[in-house]
């Protein structure tokens, strides 16, 4: 039987979940408070080059993202290379994508980096995570590569992402990011056409099979009758009746959507979130040779940067893409800091790497900021995690924090999506 069904929010999530429900005949309409679609996916016209505000690549088990495109004709654009990956430490660029490269990397002792590559293996066999939720990650990876491999390699990425509550930082989860890239071989991979591509095609599918995609039109509140659910309340007042709602913003944002249901929005409260500050440079040449380049310099806050083009070369008159990440908390100075004085310190912080950059080499800079890009894991994680049918009758979730361990992928959104359609 057919259905009215909102989504809230036009992220990979709710365009997904629309999808696969307007082709099984429902009447869905999507209702996103931004004044376009894709959410961290979203793109913008950067200097003439389509883009996204926000970095992604594609591994080689993403499975959810290549069945996504094989629905909607894109899988032939799915591109695999070798993509090499960097170590700046004090000062010193080091290549970080082999065995060879990880016995040279001189910052730790040579044991502790026979270890580190001993533990990268374990990670790209091991499945099995289930107890790493209870341990922390800190201790954990001290035990497994010793002190002084984790002060250079994860105390960076740890500490600058999670500030104060680095140490409850959950095993499982870096575990995952160990896993997911290992288990690529140090392949990358990226959609021909962008992430732009991707969304034009969503948008034209959704609305080829009836849906509507409302733009500018956040959502108030969920209406509910009892314990089930009515339909939406918007902002400008209007109330929407609908059968089902599938809410994909974060889960503290959706208990404030839920008048008298305060204990379960206090469940949902229980999620933290920290949220990214990214600036982005298009380059008249490349910063170094690598896709991805890890930093741990005391002189500069940044434990990162992504070289997208030299992943995805885009086309000959869109120069160099690199993006400049600042994980934080929204509380964080630097989240409110001017959007000056983030490409000032990122600006800086590329000029540290490569002396040679000059200010002639710049030829577009942006920044961009989101409140809840990644929710905190700390231990016991499992035991926060509601489930996706809520107790409310007619709603389900569709947030980052399902695919737990997993480190809020395209892929694992899409399949949670899919997911989600179906048990509809």
């Amino acid at each position: 039987m057919a259905m009215k069904i909102a989504i809230i929010g036009a992220g990979i999530s709710g365009l997904t979940a629309a999808h696969a429900l307007a082709r099984d005949g429902h009447q869905v309409e999507i209702f996103e408070r931004d004044n376009g679609v894709g959410g961290l996916i979203s793109t913008f016209d950067f200097d003439g080059t389509r883009i996204e505000r926000y970095y992604h690549f594609l591994c080689g088990g993403d499975h959810g993202y290549t069945q996504l495109c094989e629905t909607l004709g894109l899988a032939s654009r799915i591109k695999f290379t070798k993509a090499p990956t960097g170590f700046f430490y004090e000062g010193r660029e080091y290549g970080f994508s082999t065995p060879l490269d990880l016995l040279r990397f001189t910052p730790i002792p040579l044991m502790q980096r026979v270890r580190f590559g001993i533990f990268a293996l374990e990670a790209r066999l091991k499945n099995e995570w289930a107890q790493l939720d209870e341990i922390p990650a800190r201790p954990w990876l001290i035990d497994r590569i010793g002190l002084r491999a984790y002060e250079v390699i994860w105390h960076p990425l740890l500490s600058l992402k999670f500030g104060q509550q680095y140490e409850q930082i959950s095993a499982a989860w870096i575990w995952h990011r160990l896993h997911r890239v290992a288990r690529s071989k140090g392949k990358m991979g990226y959609l021909e056409g962008g992430t732009g591509l991707l969304l034009d095609t969503l948008l034209a599918d959704i609305e080829a099979h009836g849906g509507t995609v409302h733009t500018n039109a956040p959502v108030k509140a969920i209406a509910t009758q009892g314990e089930k659910v009515q339909g939406l309340v918007l902002e400008n007042g209007q109330t929407v009746e609908f059968d089902r709602v599938v809410s994909t913003v974060p889960l503290s944002v959706l208990a404030d959507m839920l008048p008298g249901h305060d204990a379960y929005a206090q469940q949902l409260r229980r999620i933290q979130y920290i949220g990214v500050v990214c600036a982005i440079f298009k380059l008249k040449k490349p910063v170094t040779n690598n896709f991805w380049l890890n930093i741990n310099d005391r002189r500069t806050p940044c434990n990162g940067i992504i070289e997208y083009t030299n992943l995805n070369p885009l086309g000959k008159n869109d120069n160099h893409i690199v993006y400049v990440p600042y994980y934080v908390a929204t509380d964080n100075p630097l989240y409110s800091r001017s959007d000056e004085d983030v490409f000032r310190q990122s600006w800086a912080a590329l000029q540290l790497i490569n002396p040679g950059l000059r200010d002639s080499d710049l030829i577009a800079h942006r920044v961009f900021r989101s409140t809840h890009a990644q929710a905190i894991c700390p231990t016991n994680f499992l035991r926060m995690i509601p489930e996706q049918v809520s107790p409310i009758q007619g709603l389900r979730l569709l947030d980052s924090i399902f695919l737990y361990p997993e480190d809020r992928t395209q892929s694992g959104l899409i399949l949670h999506a899919l997911t989600c359609a179906r048990g509809i």
